[in-house]
C-alpha cells in the first residue's frame, strides 16, 4: 500500500506547485529525477543521468560518466547549482560534451518547473526529468 500511495501523493504534491509556479526548496527536498529530454529529444539510454536533491538542497548526481556533488541555491525558481564537484572519468567526446552541457546549465543556472511527475530546467539547454520513486 505505501509503494503505491508514494507516487500519488507525490503527483498530487507537485500538480500544487506547479499551479503556482513557484518552486521553492521543500518541493525539491528529497526527490530523485532520471533525465529523459534534452532540448525536447530523448537522449540514449546510455546517458542515464540523474539527480537527486537532499537536506539543504545539497545534490548529489550522475551526468552519464561522472557523479556529481554540490549546493543548490534556489531564488524565484531559479535553480544554480555552486561549490559543484565530480569525477574525473572520460567517456569519450559525445558523452563528455552531453555531461558538460548538463553541469554548465546547472552551474549558469536554470528555470526550474514542477508539472506532475516531471522537473524541468530551462537554461541555454533544456532538461527534462522524470520522477523515480526508488533508491
Amino acid at each position: 500500500m505505501k509503494l503505491v500511495a508514494l507516487p500519488l501523493f507525490f503527483a498530487l504534491f507537485c500538480m500544487g506547485c506547479s499551479s503556482t509556479g513557484k518552486v521553492t526548496s521543500e518541493h525539491l527536498k528529497y526527490t530523485q529525477w532520471q533525465l529523459s529530454k534534452v532540448n525536447g529529444l530523448a537522449i540514449p539510454v546510455s546517458y542515464r543521468a540523474s539527480m537527486q536533491f537532499i537536506e539543504a538542497l545539497q545534490i548529489n548526481g550522475f551526468a552519464g560518466c561522472n557523479k556529481f556533488f554540490g549546493e543548490g541555491d534556489l531564488e524565484d525558481s531559479q535553480l544554480t547549482v555552486n561549490k559543484l564537484g565530480m569525477t574525473r572519468k572520460s567517456c569519450g567526446n559525445e558523452l563528455d560534451g552531453f555531461e558538460q552541457q548538463l553541469l554548465n546549465t546547472l552551474m549558469q543556472g536554470a528555470a526550474v518547473e514542477l508539472k506532475g511527475e516531471q522537473l524541468l530546467l530551462k537554461g541555454v539547454d533544456n532538461f527534462t526529468f522524470i520522477a523515480r520513486t526508488e533508491g
